[in-house]
C-alpha cells in the first residue's frame, strides 16, 4: 500500500480532474451559497404563511406542527446544493487518490467488509440503521484484502434515535488463521458482567492497568487472545482510544477495528471561502491518516 507525500498531493493540484475542481469550486461555491439563502427565505415564508393560516384556535397545534415540518424538511433541500459542490471537488481526489494507489474507492453503496461478522459481538442486535460510505478497499503483494470505510449505526428507542457509533473502520485479511474469536470492546464499567457473545471468557492483562481500565477484551481461548494482543497492540488500541470509543473484532481470518471519529474525507464548509488548495489538502490529509492507521493496525494484528 503506498504511502503519500508532498509530491503526490502536488501532482493531486496540478494535473487531471482535481485540477479543473480546483479552478471551479469558488464559483460552484457562491452559487450554492445564493441558492440555499434563497431557498431558506422561501421556506421561511411558507412556513410563516402556514402558521398564519392555522393559527385559528382549533387549528393552532396542527399549524405550528406543519411549520415546522416545512422549515426541517425545506432546510434539508435547501442545503442539497451545498453538498453537491462540495463532491463536485471530493468524489475526484479521492478516486484519484485510490488509483495512484493502486486501491478501489467507492463513495456508497457497498457492502462493508467484515462488518457483518463483528457486528452481532461488538455492537449487538438491536441497530435500527446503518449508513456506509467513502470505501478504500485493495489487496496486497501477498493477495490480502484490507479496506477503510466510514460508517454510522444508530439504535431507536421510543421516537428517540441514539447514535451507537459514528466514525472510521478497519478491516483486513490476517497473515495468521486462528481457530477462535477475540472481541475487544470499551470499558463498560458496572455493567462488564455482560459478556459480548455466550462462551466467551473475559481476557486480564494484569501487567497493563492502563489497558485494562479502557478495554475489555472476551475470547473462547483466553490465553491465544493473550498471545495474540501483544504489548504494541495495546499501545496502538490506547492511542486510537484517546480519540473516543474503540472497538475490536479478531476472527479466524479477518480482523475489524471501529473507531470513533469525525466524518473525514470532506471538502470542508462551502460557507467559508477557503482556496480550493485547501480544500484537497484537507482531503489528502485524511486520507493519509486513515490509510496509515490501517497500516498499523495490519502490523500489529496480523
Amino acid at each position: 500500500m503506498i504511502e503519500f507525500g508532498d509530491e503526490h498531493f502536488r501532482d493531486l493540484c496540478r494535473t487531471g480532474r482535481v485540477a479543473i475542481e480546483i479552478g471551479a469550486i469558488e464559483d460552484k461555491r457562491q452559487s450554492a451559497v445564493r441558492r440555499f439563502w434563497i431557498g431558506i427565505a422561501l421556506v421561511v415564508v411558507l412556513a410563516g404563511a402556514t402558521f398564519w393560516a392555522l393559527s385559528d384556535e382549533e387549528t393552532l397545534g396542527f399549524g405550528i406542527t406543519l411549520a415546522i415540518l416545512i422549515l426541517v424538511f425545506g432546510g434539508i433541500v435547501a442545503a442539497l446544493p451545498l453538498g453537491k459542490a462540495g463532491k463536485a471537488l471530493k468524489i475526484p481526489v479521492l478516486e484519484t487518490l485510490a488509483e495512484k494507489g493502486g486501491l478501489t474507492y467507492m463513495e456508497s453503496g457497498f457492502d462493508p467488509p467484515v462488518y457483518p461478522e463483528a457486528r452481532k459481538a461488538l455492537f449487538g442486535n438491536w441497530l435500527n440503521g446503518q449508513t456506509f460510505t467513502d470505501l478504500f478497499h485493495g489487496q496486497d503483494e501477498d493477495g490480502r484484502r484490507f479496506a477503510l470505510y466510514e460508517g454510522t449505526l444508530t439504535r431507536r428507542s421510543g421516537k428517540n434515535t441514539h447514535t451507537v457509533f459514528s466514525g472510521q473502520m478497519y478491516a483486513w485479511q490476517r497473515r495468521a488463521k486462528s481457530g477462535g474469536e477475540i472481541v475487544i470492546v470499551p470499558d463498560r464499567g458496572l455493567f462488564n458482567f455482560f459478556k459480548p457473545v455466550a462462551g466467551m471468557e473475559r481476557v486480564r492483562f494484569e501487567g497493563d492497568q492502563e489497558f485494562e481500565k479502557k478495554f475489555e477484551v472476551y475470547a473462547y481461548e483466553p490465553q491465544q487472545a493473550m498471545m495474540t494482543i501483544g504489548a504494541d497492540d495495546r499501545r496502538l488500541l490506547l492511542e486510537l482510544r484517546q480519540q473516543g470509543r474503540v472497538f475490536g473484532y479478531i476472527g479466524p481470518e479477518d480482523a475489524f477495528v471501529a473507531a470513533t471519529g469525525k466524518n473525514k474525507f470532506e471538502a470542508g464548509s462551502m460557507f467559508r471561502r477557503v482556496s480550493g488548495e485547501e480544500r484537497v489538502r484537507a482531503v489528502f490529509d485524511d486520507v493519509c491518516a486513515g490509510l496509515g492507521v490501517l497500516t498499523r493496525l495490519r502490523a500489529a494484528i496480523d
